[in-house]
């Protein structure tokens, strides 16, 4: 008698969509969050830059200020 061994069992191919979803959902909310780090960096930078200048702004008007009062 010949035997054969039996064929190993067929492993389901087909993915499944809603993980795939999941995935691709998560990567572009990966994307959005990188993004709004990066603009809140920049915002804070420049309102870094904003109240730099307004302390300048203000030293010079205290300067004036001061220079009016002895003429």
């Amino acid at each position: 008698m010949n035997i054969k061994p039996a064929p190993e069992p067929v492993q389901d191919t087909v993915q499944n969509p809603d993980a795939d979803d999941d995935v691709r959902l998560a990567e572009e909310a990966q994307k959005r969050a990188e993004r709004a780090a990066q603009k809140m960096e920049d915002a804070m930078k420049r309102a870094k830059l904003a109240q730099e200048q307004l302390k300048k702004a203000q030293a010079k008007a205290e300067k004036l200020k001061n220079q009016n009062k002895k003429t």
